[in-house]
């Protein structure tokens, strides 16, 4: 049986729901086909296995037990350090990332797992680097002839530094309101919609506290948001149904996202017609193969109703609940799972056909070339 780790929580603003997107997972899972090892890591990054870890108290109490792990592995195996030494607790055969938001799904656990050798689910290190950073992101698209919405952005020294200029260059470039976004969150953390200057500010302000990067976007009108999810690697891609969430003009702040009970924030499998549904499958799948991700990923688009013209907002590299939802119609949670694992199997075995040794003469000759050189002492 394959000893499976699931790596949740993380050093990052998006930590608790990390938690839960990793309990779904966890509940859903295939129990006779693999051996759980669950890999909690706290919110000051410590790696541990904890015991009770389904129970979600322990993690709002921070009353956690269990091994407190060393960070990363000794041949691909989890280490726990004892009074004695070193003491090795499971040798990992493969893997799940659940991490949201930095020091997880922007690549760096996965750049650790590929240097483990370890085969995991989800995108790898460009692919998600690129769709944790806003700006890079659209740069990416923007090179592509991929359409997003105008956007002007900046860094907090440049901020300290030229705060007026920057504000006229957004009134300038962008017309109210104003989307202030740090550049690398999810979940709708320090996200807020200006629509004036002294909002503008303030707002700055707010998302400058959880990241050292903003980014201001055009607010689209007539606006409906509309998601949609693809799954597969370098060898295929499909593409799920579609969602509308609640869009900008009526905008869901994390609280709401989260914690309210409200219904109707959402209409899955809604079908939008004049073929915009088929261009954003199109544009899924060309963002999703521009990237080079791998898993399942969630793309989020803007639509003006009016003008019928669709941008592409982001790209999720690890949704939230791995977007099981959007694909009920073909698969279930279990299902999924089973299927990402497939294709993280693949996508590792596909990589390592590669040829990672070139083998020449530079070393055995170094020595020579060094000969004819001669060092002067500086003084």
């Amino acid at each position: 049986m394959k000893n499976l780790a699931i790596f949740y929580g993380g050093k990052s603003a998006e930590h608790d729901i990390s938690i839960i997107t990793a309990l779904q997972v966890l509940n859903n899972l295939d129990k006779q086909k693999y051996n759980i090892v669950p890999v909690y890591i706290s919110n000051i990054n410590t790696w541990h296995v904890l015991k009770d870890y389904e129970k979600i108290n322990i993690y709002a109490k921070k009353s956690y037990e269990g091994k407190k792990l060393i960070t990363g592995f000794y041949n691909q195996c989890l280490v726990q350090k004892t009074l004695f030494g070193f003491k090795k607790v499971a040798k990992i055969d493969q893997a799940i990332n659940c991490c949201h938001g930095l020091n997880g799904e922007d690549g760096t656990l996965s750049g650790l797992l590929e240097l483990a050798q370890i085969p995991y689910v989800g995108s790898g290190v460009v692919a998600s680097g690129v769709g944790m950073d806003k700006v890079i992101m659209k740069d990416v698209f923007k090179s592509n002839n991929i359409p997003c919405v105008d956007y002007i952005f900046f860094t907090q020294k440049e901020y300290e530094i030229n705060q007026s200029n920057i504000i006229l260059e957004a009134e300038l470039k962008l017309n109210y309101p104003i989307i202030v976004k740090p550049a690398n969150l999810g979940s709708s953390i320090g996200i807020n919609i200006s629509k004036t200057r002294e909002e503008l500010e303030n707002n700055i302000k707010i998302a400058l506290s959880f990241d050292k990067k903003v980014i201001l976007e055009q607010v689209v009108q007539n606006l409906r948001e509309i998601n949609c999810s693809c799954i597969g690697n370098y060898n295929s891609c499909e593409t799920s149904i579609l969602e509308e969430p609640k869009n900008w003009q009526t905008f869901l702040n994390f609280d709401e996202k989260y914690l309210s009970q409200a219904e109707n924030k959402k209409t899955i499998n809604v079908k939008i017609g004049n073929g915009i549904d088929e261009q954003i499958k199109a544009l899924s799948k060309k963002v999703f193969q521009v990237l080079g991700c791998s898993g399942v990923v969630r793309i989020d688009f803007l639509l003006n109703d009016k003008t019928q013209e669709i941008y592409v907002n982001e790209i999720n590299t690890i949704p939230g609940s791995y977007a099981n939802y959007l694909w009920k119609h073909k698969y279930s949670f279990s299902q999924l799972l089973n299927k990402l694992l497939e294709l993280s199997q693949d996508e590792y075995l596909y990589k390592n056909t590669n040829n990672y040794a070139f083998y020449s003469n530079v070393l055995q000759n170094y020595n020579l070339g060094q000969k004819n050189i001669k060092f002067t002492k500086i003084k």
